[in-house]
């Protein structure tokens, strides 16, 4: 059985990092024998993660958890400056020192997942040391999102990362495509889709109510813009009062600073923050909702599908969504799974939530998600990745 390493800062039970436990333990229904490297003492200072146990089965691949020396915000603000790669870099040390009791030599495997490229360095780190098989997998773009003084390190260490990988996984082709274009051998190259990681059994009957009830949950911060969706909201009461009074909408997610200087104060009527919503939680709040709304505040975030547009497609809801012209756009409008405008539209998005709010579109649309929700598992995604794992 092939030894994996995977390294992972950011698990359970913090907010927003259940996926990583389901790739790990994916990866082990594969056939592999993991081993998770994660933070044991991850700071929540900025909000962006909060603990929640709920993230964390009882089964799944051992964790190892090496704590690392506190710095709360030093990180951040030293990344921010381009002094340091990552906030999260005091990890790197107790990290390699965890892992090089699981990974010995080279029939080995040593998995390092991005965001945050934290993690990737302490893979590379471990493959160079011991010889072990390295596996970089990018669920984001990494020197894309690299502006500022901060592009020339990323740029350094994604020449690094590429030079010395056995295997890069990505998310999506057009950040592969971007990998082939800088000169990575495409024979090292594996897409690895997202998708959803569980759905319910049955979706209960899609009926028309008096309120239309929108919901959106996920992380709250600039990369999401989701404040649009009260603008566009506003707009909307403003101009159709006798409409905008019957959406309900509700904003679940982490009570961060972003979210205070953009969802606080004088929301509109038809808008409320629902504060943080635990992970054990999110399903039944879907199936109780007629639509599921999705942001990306910028044309740097067109290469992504973010993972909650699947959460939702399992769910079956319809999906409202304010995106640039890319991947996740093209995936909703070529399967008709919602309503889509582009980024920071306002005037284009109330007439989205206008149109939202005839119960005949949205049963339409219902049943168009319906049709296509089974090819949106990500099971047989992380399998296909397991046993590439295990031919190396």
């Amino acid at each position: 059985m092939k030894k994996v390493c995977f390294i992972s800062c950011q698990y359970p039970p913090l907010s927003r990092t259940y996926r990583r436990y389901q790739f790990a333990n994916l990866l082990q229904q594969g056939g592999c024998d993991v081993t998770v490297v994660a933070h044991g003492n991850m700071s929540t200072a900025l909000g962006t993660f909060v603990e929640d146990p709920g993230t964390l089965p009882t089964d799944g691949p051992h964790v190892l958890r090496p704590k690392a020396l506190p710095w709360y915000l030093t990180g951040e603000l030293l990344s921010r400056a381009g002094l340091i790669a990552c906030p999260y870099v005091n990890w790197i040390r107790p990290a390699v020192r965890s892992a090089m009791q699981v990974v010995k030599g080279p029939e080995d495997v040593v998995c390092g997942i991005y965001p945050p490229v934290t993690n990737q360095i302490v893979a590379l780190r471990i493959a160079e040391a011991t010889g072990a098989k390295l596996v970089l997998d990018f669920r984001d773009e990494y020197l894309g999102l690299a502006t500022g003084v901060r592009r020339r390190l990323a740029n350094r260490w994604q020449q690094r990362f590429l030079a010395r990988a056995d295997l890069v996984s990505v998310a999506t082709d057009t950040v592969g495509e971007d990998f082939v274009a800088s000169g990575l051998d495409p024979a090292r190259l594996h897409l690895t889709e997202n998708g959803y990681w569980e759905a319910p059994e049955t979706i209960p009957a899609y009926t028309a109510q008096e309120k239309i009830r929108i919901v959106y949950i996920g992380a709250i911060s600039a990369t999401q813009g989701v404040d649009i969706l009260a603008r566009a909201a506003q707009r909307l009461m403003r101009d159709r009062p006798s409409v905008g009074e019957r959406l309900e909408i509700v904003i679940y997610g982490p009570d961060t600073p972003h979210r205070r200087a953009t969802l606080s104060g004088s929301l509109p009527a038809c808008v409320t923050y629902g504060g943080y919503l635990p992970a054990q939680e999110v399903g039944v709040k879907l199936l109780s909702t007629d639509v599921a709304f999705l942001s990306l505040s910028s044309d740097r975030y067109a290469y992504a599908v973010p993972g909650k547009l699947y959460d939702y497609i399992a769910h079956g809801r319809p999906v409202l969504a304010s995106l640039p012209q890319g991947t996740a756009q093209r995936l909703i409008e070529s399967q008709a799974l919602g309503w889509t405008t582009g980024v920071g539209d306002v005037a284009a998005l109330a007439q989205q939530l206008d149109r939202v709010c005839d119960p005949a579109e949205r049963s339409r649309v219902h049943g168009q998600v319906m049709a296509v929700r089974e090819q949106h598992a990500a099971r047989n995604h992380f399998l296909n990745l397991s046993r590439r794992l295990q031919t190396l």
